[in-house]
């Protein structure tokens, strides 16, 4: 493997756990903001997740210095397995077999996803039509209020996972673009050099406070935030595998490497579901705070 590839990797795994540790420490706080404890304590705490969360952009700035955008986005899912400790050492939330089970299926997907990319050779960014995710964002955001209804109304599918499905299919946009702005500097670009990259540039941060506004939402819902960052993660990964080919004129083919490792990523995703499935009426399902 190319060592810069190598370093966009073991980027995309620290920024993953940052970003998750973010996660874990919103939902403490709002979980005790909710039973009345606050205070400073409970401020710094979630004054502290929101920065370690708005680092995300910052992350994949970084990984777009040294190597392709979708080299980051692969690694995104490795950092669940610190949420789902974290989970059960400070929200008190025991671990379900299943939901351990489906997160080592997302990461070993993440892997293969890699090896997918490796084997059929990683496309420079500069050759993506920005059209295409542009186009993406926008299908997203016509469908998330409907979306988000739907899911109320089945109780078959936790509310959650729709809108961790839709926050990280946000934040792949916000990542996608900013790799697409980048690469118009050239290698190792830190920053756009034109007026379109600088335009796509500050667009893709709609797509990061889209990615926020997703994950507080469901913290407000009292969504389990395990198997909503499940399905964030999943899209996370997921929408650039699908995207990408199309944004870059190569049809609708998918390297089967890569279509075996989303497989795993969606087959995680339904054991952390069915290990959240039917714990509580869905009106009242919450998290637990002892």
């Amino acid at each position: 493997m190319d060592p810069q590839h190598l370093i966009v990797l073991v980027i995309g795994i620290v920024g993953s756990l940052t970003v998750h540790l973010s996660q874990g420490l919103l939902k403490l706080a709002i979980l005790r903001r909710a039973d009345g404890a606050g205070g400073r304590r409970n401020s710094f705490l979630y004054t502290t997740g929101l920065v370690l969360n708005l680092s995300a952009p910052l992350w994949v700035i970084l990984a777009n210095r040294f190597g392709p955008t979708v080299l980051y986005t692969s690694m995104y899912a490795t950092g669940l397995l610190g949420l789902i400790l974290f989970s059960c050492w400070k929200l008190g939330r025991p671990l379900r077999a299943a939901e351990g089970f489906g997160a080592l299926l997302i990461m070993i997907g993440s892997a293969v996803v890699v090896l997918g990319y490796q084997r059929g050779g990683i496309t420079e960014m500069e050759t993506t039509a920005p059209g295409w995710l542009l186009g993406a964002a926008l299908m997203l955001a016509l469908l998330l209020i409907p979306g988000v209804r739907l899911a109320e109304h089945w109780e078959w599918l936790p509310t959650g996972l729709v809108m961790g499905g839709f926050g990280g299919a946000f934040l792949a946009i916000d990542s996608l673009l900013k790799g697409v702005a980048q690469a118009e500097g050239g290698a190792g670009a830190f920053l756009p050099i034109s007026g379109t990259g600088w335009t796509l540039f500050a667009l893709s941060f709609l797509g990061a406070a889209a990615a926020l506004g997703m994950t507080q939402w469901a913290h407000a819902k009292k969504q389990p935030p395990t198997p909503t960052i499940a399905a964030y993660d999943a899209a996370y990964v997921a929408l650039p595998i699908l995207i990408l080919p199309l944004a870059q004129g190569q049809g609708i083919g998918l390297d089967p490497v890569c279509l075996a490792g989303l497989g795993l990523i969606v087959g995680g995703l339904f054991w952390i579901g069915r290990a959240n499935q039917n714990v509580l009426p869905k009106s009242k399902r919450s998290f637990p705070t002892s």
